[in-house]
């Protein structure tokens, strides 16, 4: 599948703001946030993460397009899935996975809340290589929903060319 073009969202104020609330956050082991939005009509996305130096990577040599945790999320029909499940397809996708490696996300969740033509997602990530996402994800579950629709209500407004709306007007006034 060709994904559509990927963007950082970077916009100060709401950048700011993430860091934040990234940075008063207490949950054992997670070291890395990530929240995201996709157009899944378009196959185009944003991001925002917890660590500037891996966005900069990220965006500058152009990871998107071959990013297994991107190509995941729109392909699956889950709202969960773990760094473990997925399958890298090609060289380009085992580099991106060695790269997020160097700037220790090792292993970690992705959290998707899907909507009829875009999703958000939440990556939260880790160091730890014996990181257990599902478990961890059952533990923390309450607070995990508490910060993504946190993160959510943060980026909604930056990110409206993504949240791309659907509307069914069949049936609309029918009898």
């Amino acid at each position: 599948m060709k994904l559509g073009n990927y963007q950082s969202l970077d916009k100060k104020s709401t950048k700011s703001v993430f860091i934040d609330y990234i940075g008063a956050l207490e949950i054992p082991i997670i070291d890395y946030v990530a929240i995201g939005v996709q157009d899944t009509i378009h196959k185009t996305s944003t991001s925002m993460m917890s660590r500037d130096e891996w966005q900069k990577t990220f965006y500058t040599l152009g990871l998107a397009e071959h990013d297994p945790l991107r190509k995941a999320s729109f392909n699956t029909k889950s709202n969960i899935f773990s760094f473990d499940d997925l399958d890298y397809q090609d060289s380009h996708g085992k580099e991106v996975m060695r790269l997020r490696r160097l700037y220790e996300i090792e292993n970690g969740l992705v959290i998707m809340r899907k909507n009829l033509g875009h999703n958000f997602m939440l990556t939260l990530a880790t160091g730890y290589k014996n990181f257990s996402p599902y478990k961890f994800f059952i533990d923390k579950h309450v607070a995990i929903d508490r910060i993504f629709s946190d993160l959510i209500n943060l980026v909604s407004p930056a990110t409206k060319k993504y949240q791309t709306q659907i509307f069914n007007h069949q049936g609309v006034g029918a009898k």
